[in-house]
């Protein structure tokens, strides 16, 4: 009698190998448009948050707060910030100080933010829930060659909104067309 063979042969792992690596191959590049997209998502999300914060607390404390981008010194910037901040901006220097109350700060991972904002570099809130400025911040992935983008909108009647894929090609739209970004070399 034959004794039973156990386990895999040299030649049968070696051809699994090579399906797995094929497998990989495929899926990667998908995955990082999949991960790029998801940095995107939660950006818009997080300035949307950070832009009801704002409304609220000029509302409930009656008194103007901004929101805005900020670069490494603190300033507000309309592109190329470091992270996004909510906080009253007392002496009205378009920059966070040390005596400034802050409400919120979240930092800016793998995109880039551009605000077009009645040409500001800031959005501020009345205390009746209005917004000073209309405009967008629109969220580009710094992911090279991934062009959508997606935008929050800021009306001044206060209402925020986010763009909307409409006619479901894969790019939101805005009231000027496509959002598209220009892919970072």
């Amino acid at each position: 009698m034959k004794p039973q063979q156990q386990g895999f042969s040299l030649i049968e792992l070696l051809i699994c190998i090579g399906i797995l690596s094929i497998l990989l191959t495929i899926s990667l590049p998908s995955m990082g448009t999949f991960t790029a997209k998801q940095r995107v998502a939660a950006q818009i999300y997080d300035i949307r948050h950070a832009l009801y914060l704002t409304r609220s607390l000029a509302v409930t404390q009656g008194q103007v707060w901004k929101m805005c981008l900020l670069d490494a010194a603190n300033a507000c910037v309309k592109e190329g910030g470091q992270s996004i901040a909510v906080f009253r901006d007392d002496n009205n220097d378009h920059k966070l100080s040390g005596d400034e109350p802050l409400k919120k700060t979240s930092d800016i991972r793998g995109v880039t933010i551009k605000l077009s904002a009645s040409n500001r570099a800031y959005v501020r809130f009345k205390m009746t829930g209005e917004s000073k400025e209309s405009g967008n911040f629109q969220v580009c992935s710094s992911v090279p060659d991934m062009t959508h983008g997606r935008q929050v909108i800021i009306y001044r009647s206060g209402r925020i909104r986010l763009s909307v894929d409409t006619n479901n090609d894969g790019y939101h739209e805005s009231a000027s067309g496509v959002i598209r970004c220009t892919p970072t070399a």
